[in-house]
């Protein structure tokens, strides 16, 4: 189940919203995803939990129920709201990078990697390497650059365009 970060933030704002004029309601949320994280710091997903049949049910019926796996990308996504839709829908969420040039992903996180911050490593297909960007001051050494990438997924022209695909960098 793919989503972006603007939806995840929207399920996660509904979610709270929900809950927000109800001290019993907000109390029973807070003490499920505090259940929850606690067993995400160990390693556990899931959606069978005491607190799933009564607090998560209705999150989970907003996706649909039966997801296993989502993954987002296109933008960065708080650890906290991620998190919370770990717990709430009860399935491993991944996050990944990429671009339309690169047939969506150039690296994706793994399962069970909670709470790194990270994209994750690079797809299997790619190579990616961080260029000095001297004119922005920005400097692999520092962490910062231009992300290039190559790999059997990474555009290779334009479809009829050969033009277009010369005017391209390499």
């Amino acid at each position: 189940f793919p989503m972006v970060p603007r939806l995840i933030n929207k399920l996660y704002d509904k979610i709270h919203a929900s809950v927000a004029g109800s001290f019993l309601k907000s109390f029973m949320l807070e003490r499920a995803k505090s259940s929850k994280l606690g067993k995400l710091k160990n390693g556990v997903v899931t959606k069978s939990s005491l607190w799933d049949k009564i607090v998560f049910k209705g999150a989970q019926a907003l996706i649909g129920g039966r997801s296993r796996v989502m993954v987002t990308g296109t933008a960065p996504c708080s650890k906290e709201v991620l998190n919370f839709a770990r717990v709430a829908f009860g399935v491993n969420f991944t996050e990944s990078y990429g671009q339309t040039e690169s047939t969506a992903a150039i690296s994706v996180s793994v399962p069970g990697d909670f709470y790194s911050g990270s994209v994750g490593a690079p797809a299997l297909c790619n190579i990616i390497k961080l260029v000095d960007v001297p004119e922005k001051d920005y400097y692999a050494k520092d962490g910062k650059g231009e992300i290039c990438v190559k790999g059997s997924n990474a555009f290779i022209g334009y479809y009829k365009n050969e033009e277009k695909t010369k005017e391209a960098p390499d």
